[in-house]
């Protein structure tokens, strides 16, 4: 979260900054430079659990904003991300354990 927070995460526009990827290009659209605004965002190839996320929180708390910093909205964040398979290679499955109040 931290790493999203700061723009230091393994997406093409910061490790091409620091020489570890030809382009800052997205690799799943091609379309523009893979920033943490445009991953969580805007990529259409994150579209299916882009839209799950937004009908879990509602269209209107997810901007970038709201889902690095609320707190409620870390756990539809992280399960967005754990979907798109984007930093498996590097953090391995980053799905939220289930709510401890939904097992009861």
């Amino acid at each position: 979260l931290f790493q999203l927070r700061t723009g230091h995460v393994p997406l093409n526009k910061h490790l091409h900054r620091i020489s570890k990827a030809p382009s800052p290009t997205c690799t799943a659209c091609h379309q523009k430079n893979e920033s943490v605004y445009h991953f969580i965002l805007e990529c259409p190839a994150h579209a299916r659990p882009r839209n799950a996320m937004r009908t879990a929180l509602g269209t209107n708390a997810c901007t970038l904003a709201n889902l690095l910093h609320n707190r409620k909205h870390v756990k539809k964040l992280l399960t967005f991300i754990a979907q798109t398979k984007r930093f498996a290679t590097t953090f391995g499955d980053v799905t939220p354990p289930p709510d401890r109040r939904e097992n009861r």
